[in-house]
C-alpha cells in the first residue's frame, strides 16, 4: 500500500508550482542534514572537520558550504559509521552497484528508504500514457533477484513479465510475442541488442507503444531501430541506486529531462561551482528519501548539462539537458554474440576483496581483467574471478586477471568498466 500512496504523491508533485517544489525540497533537505549530523558518525565527523553544521543551512544555496562525498570515501569507511546509529546491519537490505564506473559500492537501506523507487518509475511511465491495467516487460540481470509479485499485480494492476538479460535475444522476442506488453523497460545496451535482433529477424508483428531505457543513453541509431521495429516512443530515464529513485526523465513535451526535485537534490558543478546552462558539469546528488544510509552531496561521477529552458508542459520540475558519458561497450564473443557489461558487473561487484575493476577486450579470444584488491589477494582469488568470467564467454577465450595498485581516471572522465578495443563493426 505504501507504494500506491507514494505513486499518488509523486504524480501530484509533478504539477506543483516550482516555488512550492523548492520550498518542499529545502524542508526535506534540512531535515535530512540534521538527521545525518545527529545520528550518522560519518557525517558528524566529516562536518566537524570541515567546520560546518546543520545550523549553517539557511537557504538552498548554503548546501555548497557542505563537502562533496565521493564513492571512494564511502568505500573506505566501515559500514557501521555510514548508517544511522542503532541500525542492525543484518536487518538491512543491500544493493551493490558500480553503474558504469567499475567502482563497486554497497548501499544499505530499509523498506521506507525505497518506497519511492518503483513509484518514481511508474509515474514516468504514466506521464507517457501508460495505464495501470497495461502490461509491462522488464529486463533483469539475474534470476535470483526475482522477488515475489506485488499484491496489486494479483488484481491485474501493472502486471509485469521479467526477461533475463543473459538470455539470447531470440528468447526475448518469443516472450514478447506471447506477453504482448504495452511497455518494455531495460538497460540501454540490452535494448540496443533487442533492436538489432528485431531488425535482423524481420519480426514485424510486434507492437510495443512505449520503451524506456536506463543505465546509459541509447544512441540515435538504436532509438530509430526500436521506434521502427516496435512502433515505440523511446524514453530515457536517468536513475541510480544512490539516488534511491529516478533523478530525471525525458518529458513528452519539453525539450529535455525533468529533474525529480521532490525526491533528489541535483547539482551541476564545474570546479565546485554551479555550472552555466549548456556547460558540461559534474552531477552531485542528495537522496532525500534515504535515512538509513544518507547520501548528501554525493558525486555521481556523471557528466550532464543544466538547461536554460523553462517547462512548457505545466509541470513545475526544472529541466536538464541529456546526460553525457554513460555509454559502455559490448563484449563480442567468438560465436559473434554480443554481451552487455551487466553480467560482468554481477561477477566482479560481488567478488570478495575487489575494489575497482575494468575489463578490456583486446581480441575476440582475449579479455584482460584488471582489478584492485586493497586487502591483498592470493592466486585462488584470481582463479575464482577467471572461472566466473569464463562462464560468461565462449570456450577458447583467454582470460587474463591482473591485480593492479590503481586504475587511472581523470576529473573529466569516468572510469569505464568495460572497453572493447576491437575495430568498430568487427565480428568473428
Amino acid at each position: 500500500m505504501r507504494g500506491i500512496v507514494s505513486l499518488a504523491q509523486l504524480s501530484r508533485n509533478q504539477w506543483r508550482g516550482r516555488e512550492d517544489l523548492e520550498r518542499r525540497q529545502f524542508k526535506a533537505l534540512r531535515s535530512l542534514v540534521h538527521h545525518a549530523y545527529a545520528t550518522v558518525p560519518f557525517y558528524r565527523d566529516l562536518y566537524d572537520r570541515e567546520g560546518v553544521s546543520p545550523a549553517d543551512l539557511h537557504t538552498p544555496g548554503d548546501l555548497r558550504l557542505f563537502p562533496i562525498v565521493t564513492r571512494e570515501a564511502l568505500q573506505s569507511t566501515p559500514q557501521a559509521q555510514l548508517v544511522t546509529e542503532g541500525t542492525d546491519l543484518d536487518q538491512c537490505l543491500r544493493s551493490r552497484t558500480s553503474g558504469s564506473t567499475g567502482v563497486p559500492l554497497e548501499i544499505l537501506f530499509r523498506a521506507p528508504d525505497r518506497s519511492a523507487v518503483n513509484p518514481s518509475f511508474l509515474s514516468v511511465y504514466m506521464a507517457w500514457g501508460m495505464k495501470p491495467w497495461h502490461r509491462m516487460a522488464t529486463f533483469q540481470s539475474r534470476s535470483e533477484r526475482l522477488g515475489k509479485r506485488s499484491w496489486f499485480q494479483n488484481f491485474g494492476i501493472f502486471r509485469t513479465e521479467v526477461l533475463f538479460s543473459r538470455d539470447h535475444p531470440e528468447k526475448w522476442i518469443e516472450a514478447l510475442k506471447l506477453w504482448r506488453p504495452h511497455m518494455i523497460h531495460g538497460y540501454s545496451l540490452t535494448l540496443k541488442l533487442l533492436a538489432e535482433a528485431l531488425e535482423h529477424s524481420g519480426a514485424n508483428d510486434l507492437h510495443v507503444p512505449l520503451v524506456t531505457s536506463t543505465s546509459g543513453v541509447l544512441d540515435d541509431g538504436a532509438r530509430r531501430q526500436l521506434a521502427t521495429t516496435l512502433g515505440s516512443q523511446v524514453v530515457d530515464i536517468y536513475a541510480s541506486d544512490e539516488a534511491g529513485s529516478v533523478i530525471a526523465w525525458e518529458c513528452p513535451r519539453c525539450p529535455g529531462y525533468h529533474l525529480c526535485s521532490d525526491t533528489v537534490v541535483t547539482e551541476f558543478l564545474t570546479d565546485g561551482c554551479p555550472a552555466l546552462p549548456g556547460e558540461d558539469a559534474s552531477v552531485v546528488i542528495t537522496n532525500l528519501t534515504g535515512r538509513t544510509m544518507p547520501l548528501i552531496r554525493y558525486d555521481q561521477g556523471d557528466v550532464a548539462r543544466v538547461s536554460s529552458e523553462q517547462p512548457i508542459c505545466g509541470r513545475g520540475m526544472p529541466l536538464m539537458e541529456a546526460v553525457r558519458g554513460r555509454a559502455g561497450d559490448f563484449i563480442i564473443l567468438r560465436s559473434g554474440r554480443k554481451l552487455t557489461p551487466h553480467p560482468f558487473f554481477l561477477v566482479l561487484d560481488h567478488a570478495l576483496g575487489v575494489g575497482r575493476w575494468q575489463i578490456v577486450q583486446e581480441a575476440v579470444d582475449y579479455i584482460r581483467v584488471m582489478v584492485t584488491m586493497p586487502g591483498g589477494h592470493t592466486e585462488d582469488d584470481c582463479a575464482a574471478i577467471r572461472r566466473a568470467i569464463l562462464e560468461l564467454v565462449d570456450d577458447g577465450t583467454t582470460i587474463e586477471v591482473e591485480v593492479v595498485e590503481t586504475l587511472r581516471t581523470t576529473s573529466q572522465t569516468k572510469l569505464r568498466s568495460v572497453i572493447s578495443n576491437l575495430p568498430e563493426g568487427q565480428t568473428p
